[in-house]
């Protein structure tokens, strides 16, 4: 049976002046009370008796009542804690712990009776009904919004006059920050507020003293054994204060134990907390309470390091999840709504959980900063970053993130989305991403656009991903590892796949580019399908890797994509000059295109020299934050300043460099078509398409005229723009698109192929030639592929 230690009145929670009106009678009374969820919770506080249970009313609006402060060493009510970990504990609150704490806050933020104030935080909060004692105490005004915290009807209170506090949780503060415009030049008429102990950036304290600026701005850092043990007025501190929780007033006592940990001593603490066992001191011998929170001391300024139990050890670096939280939330939107949490790691012991509420953020962004301000931390957390999105954070009634509880829901989540086995196999998506990504480190919440996959990528993943999984739905690449596994739960294969134009113009045009070179068959007179070839380049880029160059402000994407092009190309480059014996340095740095062809010796790449000097050309173009951000707001006419831009460079530079030695192999001078990519890829109407049509149409018949070049160029530019896929036999995409998916393999081994045909058989053999040049590229592709993803494997064995 449990120990009876308190016997108390139950006061049902609810949001409402009965409720306050009935704790304050129980004060006056000199009766414990106790705040229940509902009636039945009554029979399940160990250790408390509770003699009945009080049901309030639900009325709202302002509170005018005058209760003085009461003093006393008798119990005035338990609290329980808000339990972000564990079980809440019951809290045994003096009169004389809550009336010391009334009036230090009120000394603080200088209230008179003059007081009206817009109570944004329920009664049923520690920090709202503290807020009613102290203007009660005053005889000051409160208002209970009936709906709760409403920015709109705050702004037109303080407008009229009507209101000229505000007390709020930093939560509930942001909301504001999203929406300034809210309250406007009506925050001018605010005078006082207080703010509740959550975490608060520099940057948003800023904010907020901007959006009041004639408010007395107090928050306080607390717990339910200490409320209000430090203020920080915002107006008085400065520099690095800001950044603090304040210093401690009055009899208030804080230091900093041996542990790191928080202590606090002073006639506001509890003394005691009760349980079955019955009462139990919290205070040791000298009068101080251990609390589990971090911190540190700075000219007499508390700052807040965490909780310790929150502290995460990633790889032997600490890491306060708080001050993680801080960074990020610095370099994100006002409204979009993080939580960092612990999790296990089984190379670095602690992992690194970013949560994001879907809606307030987008996940690549939030992927970016974290990694990017861990690094800063000294901590390259590779696999060991984590991140999820959720429909919303769990928090506490006082609006503290329950961290324990994401790290539980991400432990429940992530085993079905597990990598598969080290050795390879593919089980599903997300050892589907793993395989075709290698090297990268991969959560549930990336897509294929966030790892930077480009055109020639998002063939292979398509392929890889129907073959066993069946069809991927409309913009796949913008989806998450999760959702596309959610994806396969509901879809079956089927034997008609979706073939877009733009692997199947793709397809078209290597193969007529090789059957030129091998005299297979003559597609144009005047060519132009390398031409078309560079469109899709810029096609590409515009629409798998800006929008992620856009949201983390990184051209990562491009310089992978820069990457798997160049590797490839000098290897094979170096295999021919040993085989060859015939060194050239400038093929090998991939710059031999701006040479007289004449005057080199062996296999010539220029189209993959020109290829990756356009994607560095690009990256440096992206590199700027003002292009990204017009790419970002006005993307057609950003493309298309653009390609008067490329097309005005040629030209000056051709005036001063005349390129006709090299056939014009040069940047600059495939620039245009290039463009004309991005253009295309920008447009997302029919308005825009018909304008993305037109331009390319002027431009194909300035380049050719009206030649069999130009009709070629730009029928493929209509199949791009106006028809996005056709519905094939699952065999002719497979056969289709791993022609498109190897065109960069069949590119470079199709000349070798052709000299080794006519060497074998002692003739030119063009359509054998044409074959094998296909059927080599093709093959070529997967065994890069499968040596890429070796190399990865036997890096990570050896260095983790």
């Amino acid at each position: 049976m449990d120990r009876i230690a308190v016997r108390a009145t139950g006061v049902v929670r609810r949001n409402s002046l009965d409720f306050v009106e009935a704790v304050f009678a129980l004060y006056a009374e000199g009766q414990p009370l106790v705040l229940l969820a509902d009636a039945a919770q009554a029979g399940r506080l160990a250790g408390v008796a509770i003699d009945r249970v009080v049901e309030p009313g639900d009325r709202t609006g302002w509170f005018t009542t005058r209760h003085p402060i009461r003093d006393g060493g008798g119990i005035a009510q338990i609290s329980y804690t808000s339990g972000t970990e564990g079980q809440p504990k019951g809290i045994v609150l003096t009169h004389d712990n809550l009336a010391d704490a009334t009036r230090r806050i009120i000394d603080e933020m200088r209230m008179t009776d003059e007081i009206r104030e817009y109570v944004g935080v329920p009664a049923t909060y520690s920090f709202g009904l503290a807020r009613y004692r102290a203007i009660s105490a005053l005889g000051g005004q409160a208002y209970m919004p009936p709906r709760g915290f409403d920015p709109a009807e705050l702004g037109k209170m303080l407008a009229a006059g009507q209101v000229n506090a505000l007390s709020a949780v930093p939560t509930l503060l942001r909301v504001l920050l999203a929406a300034p415009e809210v309250i406007g030049a009506a925050g001018a008429a605010l005078r006082w507020m207080e703010i509740g102990s959550q975490h608060m950036t520099l940057a948003e304290k800023e904010a907020i003293q901007a959006l009041f600026p004639n408010a007395r701005i107090v928050q306080h850092y607390g717990l339910t054994e200490a409320s209000r043990s430090t203020f920080l007025t915002f107006s008085e501190a400065e520099g690095g204060r800001l950044s603090s929780v304040g210093h401690a007033v009055g009899q208030t006592e804080v230091a900093i134990g041996p542990d790191g940990r928080i202590r606090i001593r002073g006639p506001h603490v509890a003394r005691q907390r009760v349980d079955a066992e019955g009462l139990h001191d919290l205070l040791d011998a000298e009068g101080w309470l251990q609390t589990n929170d971090l911190g540190h001391m700075e000219d007499g300024y508390l700052h807040f390091d965490g909780r310790a139990d929150d502290l995460i050890n990633c790889g032997g670096v600490k890491i306060v999840p708080d001050q993680l939280e801080s960074v990020l939330r610095s370099r994100l939107s006002p409204d979009a709504r993080i939580c960092v949490a612990r999790v296990p790691d089984a190379e670095r012991g602690d992992g690194v959980l970013v949560a994001v509420e879907r809606g307030t953020a987008e996940i690549g962004l939030v992927k970016g900063l974290a990694d990017a301000a861990l690094r800063d931390m000294g901590v390259a957390a590779g696999s060991a970053l984590r991140l999820m999105a959720v429909d919303s954070i769990p928090r506490t009634e006082t609006g503290k993130a329950q961290r324990r509880q994401l790290a539980e829901r991400f432990a429940a989540e992530v085993p079905a989305l597990a990598p598969g086995t080290k050795a390879g196999a593919i089980t599903d998506v997300m050892s589907l991403f793993h395989h075709e990504f290698p090297g990268q480190q991969i959560g549930p919440e990336d897509t294929f656009e966030s790892l930077g996959g480009d055109s020639l990528h998002y063939i292979k993943f398509q392929l890889a991903f129907e073959k066993r999984f069946g069809a991927l739905p409309e913009a796949w690449e913008a989806l998450t590892a999760a959702e596309l596994q959610a994806h396969v739960s509901r879809a079956g294969k089927s034997g008609w796949l979706p073939l877009e134009s733009v692997t199947l113009t793709r397809s078209f045009f290597i193969i007529c580019i090789v059957a030129l070179h091998a005299n297979a068959f003559v597609y144009s007179s005047n060519w132009g399908a390398a031409y078309f070839l560079i469109m899709l380049a810029g096609y590409s880029v515009v629409r798998f890797q800006l929008p992620e160059i856009i949201r983390t402000g990184s051209v990562r994407t491009l310089m992978g994509t820069i990457r798997s092009m160049a590797i490839p190309t000098v290897l094979l480059i170096a295999l021919l000059e040993i085989a060859t014996q015939d060194f050239e340095i400038t093929q090998l740095l991939l710059v031999s295109n701006f040479l007289d062809p004449q005057n080199l010796h062996g296999f010539l790449f220029y189209f993959a020299e020109f290829y990756i000097q356009l994607l560095v050309m690009m990256a440096l173009l992206f590199s700027f934050p003002r292009v990204r951000a017009s790419f970002r707001d006005r993307p057609m006419v950003s493309a298309l300043v653009l390609l008067v831009s490329v097309v005005a460079l040629d030209r000056t530079i051709e005036h001063f460099w005349n390129t006709d030695y090299n056939f014009h192999r040069t940047p600059w001078h495939y620039a245009w078509a290039f463009v004309i990519g991005m253009v295309m890829a920008s447009a997302h109407d029919l308005p825009s398409r018909l304008l993305a049509l037109t331009v390319a149409l002027i431009a194909v018949v300035i380049e050719w005229n009206l030649t069999s070049a130009a009709y070629y160029v730009g029928a493929g530019c209509v199949l791009v723009l106006f028809v996005r896929s056709v519905r094939v036999p699952a065999w002719a995409k497979f056969l289709i698109a791993n022609v498109a998916g190897a065109s960069m393999f069949i590119y470079l081994g199709h000349e070798v192929i052709i000299e080794m045909i006519a060497k074998l058989t002692g003739e030119n053999r063009p359509w054998l030639a044409l074959a094998l040049s296909i059927l080599g590229g093709v093959a070529g592709m997967q065994i890069y592929s499968w040596l890429e993803r070796r190399f990865f494997q036997a890096k990570t064995a050896f260095f983790g």
